[in-house]
């Protein structure tokens, strides 16, 4: 090949060599065909290309100005050194386009790879290494989105290409800018080598040549319009979906499951359990590869397949199932078989099913006895200072240790061994080698240990060995128990041959007996005398030794009371009773008999402890067997009554006490108790009111039946001083059982009711309209307009006055005392940390109610504040309920402790819903209306919501917590672009796919004859629509925060009396409550809130009593944004409130980094 030198003059040749050994030559590459080409750095690049073929150089051409003429240049030299030097100092390099030309059929992909990539040159080495081991590359993720659509462009693209995966060791992000003709860009994230960058960039590619050939790029047919025409057309379901368990094997030999999903003839392995569990959850499309792009819906599976998807569920909410910890989660489809997963793998065999090998031939199930055979052997002689026992268990090879089983696994069978669970073995034999007990230790395991192991196994002895001379002898120690003076002994002693002698020092013992001794012994007694082997135990403190010590001591030898310590024995407790009666307003309860004082109880119960057998009372010790005393302490306990509130013979209470420990004691069985006539009443009547209550002749309205039980339940509670909170659902008449109950209570003294200030007006005229005789004053205005008015009211029976001017008018209120205080919407006392909070609760009232439709709307604590208004230390401190309930039920899901608080409140909270006490109320239908998102807005969003994904994920828990407004805040940029990109930036002129739709809507409905409430948390959407409806000639109303209190009776009742179609715009704050629209009947929720309390609670401005219509309710949603995590969160949420409420629902707005990365995702 050197012949080639010949064909340039030596000068020239010269400088070809030199430059190429100074490392001029920049690339070689090399095609199909043995051209090449390669750039040649001199003054400037210069490209050198040319044919190599059969060890001749042909076509050479050099673009610098000295071959223009023909001239063999040195630049040519230079890269002909190259290809005779076989490329030692250049590494070969290949264009991806030649490569991959021959990894697609021809004429089937919308691009011609060759030219496609032929820009796209890499190193040969590298271009092989990728191409062989193209099986191995795992799709994590992967989106096509049209270049005008992205978040940002890049000049001469037309489509952006996003995918991430894994290839071997390498985790990869790409982003690939392209048109029909060529790349235009390349972008790669995480890979910091350049190596691993280039071979991160050629599988993206080819993942993005995969893409092409199993999508048609230009068509714009989304998702749900395929489902759309799939559910119209009726059109036959996807192929039967398949999902197989099969085994797969390290390279160090080491088996691990995997999961394989995809129609019989093409089945594929997906890249994680997660990604598959959540692609079903949220009903998408799976594209495991081209003969499987459809939806895994799990009640379409077959039995084999649904058993296989329910394990992969339950594993993949397992942390750290990897091989070695070292990977994270998205190889997690790589499972090695050992534990648990073991036991999940026969569970499901046992039933039938199919588990594969790694050709993909079924594995049968077989059982097998485990047989484990624990031989013993003699090494030594008798005498001999150094013999030993071996000791050995004979089992299978290769046994798999699950939990539940030992496993056996080869190419063709599986094997589950019944009769020895390794929960029993593996604590005996816990290493694979044998045991070796020498001369200290033998007879120790020979007493001790061979019992319980031919209790278990079969055990061989040695046949040719009298082990009675070969272990050294061992005493059997005794323990000597004794009781006088107030004082339990222990005495040691040692038993040979039937003969009991004392031992002077413990020393005495073997090493090992007086290890155990030692420490039996510092266990149950308090003094140990090592010099006179004595213990010695006060008889007061002899509980545990009588309960369990004794026994233990038997364990290690031999135990031996006097009659006096057995006498310790034979007290038993006494059945426990309790006197209940009312005493000056006070629950007062007494305890004792002829056996126990009350005094004695309250000591036991102040020492009482689950579970303990014994307790020392002086000089008796009781046996505690008694379940009264038991049930006593569960319902004190439940109670939140501890041994300090006893005084020296009984216990008082608050009377409100008594309904709840009423409840607590019926459910009771050994538990004597005894009531009195008065508290048998006083539980009667608040329970089960009589109906003898007289409704006042002058009120202007019939109560509904339901409606006089409620008042009669009221004015029970009046009877004893109680507070109650009327919980009944948004628009059943709280106002007027309320009023019903004022009106009779007219002359008794003045009445005070504090509302939000957007209603303070409507309780006036509700009053003036059902109760026309009380005399009532609204506090409004300046506050020295409202002094003026609270001075002259002292004539009136009701005051009015708003949360706010109350927290700012307290000085009015010092010194007075109404008959009964009211506070209306009660969720604003929700945070007892509040000046409105606090002004209610400060406020002296004989009796106190609380009105509201959702008295939990996201924490529990909300209900904690609103009875402590009502009944200061009903729940306790906020400490005490935190403790007792509050964080059982949140944190642990405790049920227990959710029925007892519910059993609690109910006695004092009334709530009904109108489903189950109005008949005649119109139904209410409820409609989720996904919007899609249109033009920039999704882009716009897409990118905002990846931005803050990462910047979250950045952030500890700690920095979390300390950015969390600033992260919600954006959060809440995300919720007004999901509405319109107007709301952030009113320069914005692109569609907006939800205020369109919403238009649409609107007009259909007005077309109907419809009139429709419109509720949005931003003004800034309701300004947009306002401008929308104008244009399109619709008559509209609004009420926002800014309108006044007098402005929005007067639109309220515009509304309901305009004998046309109109849309009523209201923001949720200020209009979501006290609003009585029932003209309406269409509600459209523009954007969801957290809370769906809220959302509820405005939609009962129209779905309420007075409503003749059918109500519909529509829920505007972006599809595939944060609104629908919201709403998710919404229905998750409900049930705890519904439990404790009996209706109410509850959200959660303990929002953490999981729960919002959740949301986002």
């Amino acid at each position: 090949m050197s012949n080639w030198r010949n064909l340039f003059a030596q000068r020239i040749y010269e400088r070809g060599k030199d430059y190429y050994y100074r490392g001029r030559v920049k690339s070689l590459i090399f095609d199909a065909d043995d051209n090449f080409s390669a750039i040649v750095k001199g003054n400037r690049a210069y490209k050198v290309t040319g044919r190599y073929h059969n060890g001749k150089f042909s076509q050479l051409h050099c673009d610098c100005p000295y071959a223009q003429d023909n001239h063999r240049c040195k630049h040519m030299a230079a890269v002909l050194e190259a290809i005779d030097d076989g490329s030692a100092n250049i590494e070969p390099q290949k264009s991806l386009g030649e490569v991959f030309q021959s990894a697609f059929p021809p004429n089937r992909l919308p691009v011609d790879p060759q030219s496609f990539l032929s820009k796209e040159v890499f190193p040969l080495r590298l271009i092989e290494h990728v191409f062989t081991n193209l099986d191995d590359v795992q799709i994590i993720s992967e989106i096509l989105i049209k270049a005008a659509d992205a978040y940002f462009t890049i000049p001469g693209a037309k489509w952006n290409y996003s995918v991430a995966g894994r290839f071997k060791q390498y985790y990869f992000s790409v982003l690939v800018a392209f048109n029909r003709k060529t790349i235009v860009d390349v972008q790669v994230n995480f890979v910091k080598t350049r190596e691993g960058q280039q071979i991160a960039k050629m599988v993206a590619l080819y993942c993005l040549l995969k893409y092409l050939d199993q999508h048609n790029i230009e068509e714009n047919t989304n998702e749900a319009a395929r489902q759309m025409l799939a559910n119209f057309l009726d059109r036959a379901p996807d192929s039967q979906t398949i999902i197989t368990a099969n085994i797969g094997e390290y390279y160090d030999g080491g088996q691990y499951l995997y999961f394989r999903a995809g129609v019989p003839d093409h089945m594929y392995k997906f890249p994680n359990l997660t990604t598959l569990t959540n692609g079903i959850a949220r009903g998408e499309r799976l594209r495991l590869g081209k003969f499987f792009d459809q939806q895994i819906i799990p009640e379409n599976l077959d039995k084999d397949s649904k058993q296989w998807l329910d394990l992969i569920i339950k594993l993949s909410s397992t942390a750290d199932l990897t091989r070695d910890g070292y990977y994270e989660a998205s190889v997690k489809n790589e499972l090695p078989l050992a534990g648990v997963i073991m036991d999940e793998v026969d569970q499901i065999l046992k039933t039938g099913n199919t588990l594969y090998n790694r050709w993909k031939v079924p594995i049968k199930r077989e059982e097998r006895a485990l047989k484990a055979t624990v031989s013993i052997k003699a090494y030594g002689a008798d005498d001999d200072p150094s013999r030993y026992l071996d000791v050995s268990v004979d089992l299978p090879a290769d046994l798999i240790h699950g939990q539940a089983a030992y496993y056996h696994l080869d190419d063709h069978i599986w094997t589950a061994f019944t009769g020895i669970a390794p929960n029993k073995l593996d604590p005996v034999f816990p290493v694979t080698s044998d045991l070796v007990f020498g001369v200290d230790t033998m007879a120790e395991f020979y007493r001790y240990v061979l019992p319980k192991l031919q209790s278990m196994f079969s055990v061989e002895l040695p046949q040719d060995r009298d082990l009675s001379k070969f272990l050294p002898s061992l005493p059997t120690v005794v323990f000597l128990l004794d009781y006088h003076d107030e004082q339990i002994f222990c005495d040691l002693a040692t038993e040979t041959d039937g003969k009991t002698q004392k031992i002077k020092k413990i020393d005495d013992l073997p090493q090992f007996l007086m290890q155990r001794v030692e420490r039996v012994l510092a266990k149950y007694f308090t003094k140990f005398n090592q010099t006179e082997t004595r213990a010695v135990l006060l008889v007061d403190e002899a509980t545990n030794l009588l309960a369990t010590g004794v026994n233990e001591l038997q364990e290690i030898g031999i135990a031996k009371a006097t009659p006096a310590f057995n006498g310790l024995y034979k007290q038993p407790f006494t059945k426990v009773s309790v006197g209940i009666s009312v005493d000056s307003g006070l629950l007062k309860l007494d305890f004792g008999d002829d056996q126990l004082t009350a005094k004695e109880i309250k000591q036991i119960l102040r020492d009482f402890r689950p579970h303990k057998q014994y307790y020392q009372l002086g000089k008796k010790t009781l046996k505690m067997d008694e379940p009264s005393l038991a049930e006593l302490v569960e319902t004190l306990r439940k109670m939140g009554i501890s041994s300090r509130d006893f005084t020296a013979e009984e216990l008082k209470l608050p009377v409100y006490r008594a309904l709840y420990l009423d409840d607590l004691l019926s459910h009771q069985e050994a538990l004597n108790y005894r009531t009195t006539s008065e508290l048998h009443q006083l539980v009667t009547d608040v329970k089960t009111p009589q109906k003898d209550f007289k409704v006042p002749a002058n009120l202007h309205a019939t109560l509904r039946p339901y409606q006089y039980d409620g008042v009669q339940w009221l004015m029970a509670l009046m009877k004893y001083h109680f507070g109650g909170l009327l919980a009944d659902e948004m628009g059943l008449g709280k106002t007027l059982q309320i009023i019903t109950v004022l009106l009779s209570e007219q002359g008794n003294g003045q009445n005070l009711i504090v509302a939000p200030a957007a209603v303070i007006y409507n309780w006036q005229d509700e009053i003036k309209k059902f109760a026309p005789d009380l005399k009532v004053t609204v506090l409004d205005g300046s506050k020295a307009e409202r002094r003026k008015q609270f001075a002259q009211s002292t004539e009136r029976d009701i005051i009015i006055t708003s949360y706010d001017a109350a927290k700012r008018d307290i000085d009015f209120y010092e010194g007075h005392l109404f008959n009964i205080e009211v506070i209306d919407e009660a969720q604003y006392i929700k945070n007892p940390q509040t000046a409105a909070a606090k002004t209610v609760k400060a406020i002296n009232a004989k009796q106190r109610f609380a009105l509201t439709g959702t008295p939990i709307e996201n924490r529990l604590s909300e209900l904690w504040s609103i009875f402590d208004y009502l009944m200061p230390g009903f729940l306790g401190s906020y400490q005490q309920f935190r403790k007792q309930y509050e964080g059982p039920i949140i944190k642990n899901q405790d049920n227990q402790a959710q029925d007892d608080l519910k059993r609690l409140v109910q006695p004092f909270m009334l709530r009904r819903l109108k489903k189950d006490v109005l008949n005649d109320l119109p139904m209410k239908n409820e409609q989720v209306f996904l919007t899609p998102m249109v033009g920039k807005q999704e882009s716009l969003y897409q990118a905002r919501a990846q931005r803050l994904i990462r910047q979250i994920q950045k952030q500890n828990d700690e920095e979390f917590q300390q950015n969390k407004l600033a992260v919600l805040a954006e959060i809440t940029r995300l919720r007004e672009l999901c509405c319109s990109p107007q709301l952030l930036d009113s320069g914005y002129s692109g569609p907006s796919g939800k205020i369109k739709a919403t238009m649409n809507l609107i007009k259909d409905e007005v077309a109907d004859n419809h009139k429709i409430l419109l509720f949005s948390q931003f003004t800034s959407a309701l300004a947009i629509l306002k401008e929308k409806l104008a244009k399109a000639g619709i008559k509209y109303f609004v009420i926002e925060g800014k309108t006044k209190k007098a402005d929005r009776l007067q639109f309220v009742d515009e509304f309901n009396s305009y004998d046309q179609p109109a849309v009523f715009l209201i923001s949720l704050k200020a209009g979501g409550t006290g609003l009585n629209l029932t003209s309406a009947d269409v509600v459209i929720h523009f954007d969801p809130w957290w809370n769906i309390a809220a959302e509820n609670q405005a939609t009962d401005r129209a779905h309420r009593i007075g409503q003749k219509n059918n109500v519909t309710i529509y829920k505007m949603i972006a599809q595939n944004t944060i609104e629908e995590k919201i709403i998710e969160m919404q229905q998750k949420k409900a049930a705890l409130a519904n439990s404790i409420l009996s209706g109410n629902e509850l959200a959660n707005a303990v929002i953490n980094k999981e729960t919002l990365l959740n949301i986002l995702k």
